[in-house]
């Protein structure tokens, strides 16, 4: 019960950022901070509690969860990124399967890591959290600048919010058995989206408050994770 809730306040997150574009004059460029944070964020957490809950052997699983991503995101082209320079993409069927696989790795995460350790659960459901508000802002921006009509856009947020619930509902279907290689999996996700879609948009002008957003990110996971007893 308790992975669903933090899933359904993800979700909440990525409503909230989507509608900012839709209702108020707030520019994504604004977030640049907020990618910085969540990017920092989610590498710490790959380094400090995923990979040392991996064994030797699911080095496979975060290599194919990395890359898993990689193909993801190269085929959908939906990422954070400052207003001005976003590019129109395409918002057909393919993308917005690639957004509902993407959220529904997402609610996987938060099940899987609560079902190991329940601090874990908490520290992963707060990266998603810090990723899904940026996103969730790109996504109608971009929408919006391909011409799609409010509906459509809302339509597709709700697709992006509704599948991490999902994800946390599918994983009473996985065996424990495989929450390692899971685990590993994740951790090659965290890894790819952090260092590699959110920390370089959130660089493409250098600035030092992005620098130490990035920094606050990182150093905040350790800390919470002793404050937690991790």
């Amino acid at each position: 019960m308790i992975p669903l809730l933090y899933a359904l306040i993800t979700s909440a997150a990525t409503l909230a950022g989507g509608a900012l574009p839709m209702y108020t004059r707030l520019r994504l460029v604004e977030q640049r901070y907020m990618v910085a944070f969540a990017g920092g964020a989610m590498v710490a957490i790959a380094l400090f509690d995923l990979i040392p809950e991996m064994k030797a052997h699911n080095a496979v699983a975060l290599m194919l969860g990395f890359f898993a991503i990689y193909l993801l995101e190269k085929l959908v082209m939906i990422h954070a990124c400052g207003e001005a320079e976003c590019e129109t993409h395409a918002m057909g069927w393919p993308a917005l399967i690639g957004i509902a696989t993407e959220s529904l790795i997402d609610g996987l995460a938060i099940a899987v890591g609560f079902g190991v350790a329940p601090s874990l659960g908490l520290l992963i459901a707060l990266a998603v959290l810090a990723h899904e508000l940026p996103r969730g802002l790109t996504t109608t921006v971009i929408m919006q600048e391909a011409g799609y009509s409010r509906p459509r856009v809302w339509a597709a947020l709700l697709v992006d919010a509704g599948f991490a619930p999902l994800g946390v509902l599918l994983s009473g279907l996985i065996p424990p058995s495989v929450f390692e290689p899971l685990i590993g999996f994740t951790a090659g996700v965290f890894l790819y989206v952090g260092a590699s879609d959110l920390l370089p948009e959130a660089h493409r002008r250098f600035n030092l408050r992005v620098v130490l957003a990035t920094l606050a990110g990182g150093g905040l996971i350790p800390v919470l994770g002793s404050v937690l007893g991790r």
